[in-house]
């Protein structure tokens, strides 16, 4: 049975927490953390060459750090870690453009910058894409457990919105069959999402 830490954590950093020389766990965890800080980073009004720079040099201190990286759920999630790790390069990066003289030339964007540090906005941001990725898993998971034509009525129902009786004639069932699909899809989706700590 797996462990509620495993479950919230999500499967490619644990992975690589156990084998950290896995190049598919790297490949994996590169797939699924790089659109997550570029993301954050965009946010923060990056150019696109400050955004590739500050997220291969997350992924940098990371592979350089993971063997000793322990996940301890109780200190927080590690999206969280993983965006203060983002936000502390890119004020090293930008701090060290600083030193070195670096300017853009506009007074406005020093301002611009300061103003991006706003952690309430950037953590709710990061729950809105943990909540996202829990509900994609979950959905992964249920659809692997029902039949095709329950799975079809709960898109047909609940995602696309098409009415009862038309996603009934779509899969030549009754009406209430339709929906029965659809309730019970979304009771598994509610569970699985609390197992995976959404």
């Amino acid at each position: 049975m797996e462990d509620d830490a495993d479950v919230r954590t999500g499967s490619t950093l644990l992975v690589l927490l156990r084998d950290p020389a896995d190049p598919q766990a790297w490949k994996d965890f590169v797939a699924r953390y790089t659109p997550v800080v570029a993301g954050w980073c965009r946010g923060w009004k990056l150019q696109n060459a400050d955004v590739e720079e500050v997220t291969q040099e997350v992924l940098l201190k990371l592979a350089r750090g993971i063997h000793k990286f322990a996940y301890d759920p109780a200190k927080g999630r590690f999206r969280g870690w993983l965006l203060t790790l983002a936000l502390n390069v890119w004020r090293d990066i930008r701090d060290a453009r600083r030193r070195a003289g670096w300017g853009s030339g506009d007074p406005h964007v020093q301002q611009l910058l300061e103003e991006q540090e706003d952690r309430c906005s950037l953590a709710e941001a990061l729950d809105q894409q943990f909540l996202a990725e829990v509900y994609d898993e979950a959905q992964a998971r249920v659809q692997l457990r029902v039949s095709l034509d329950t799975w079809q009525a709960f898109q047909l129902l609940a995602l696309e919105g098409r009415p009862g009786a038309e996603a009934a004639a779509k899969l030549q069932i009754k009406v209430s069959a339709a929906y029965a699909a659809r309730r019970r899809v979304q009771q598994m989706l509610a569970k699985e999402v609390h197992k995976l700590g959404g």
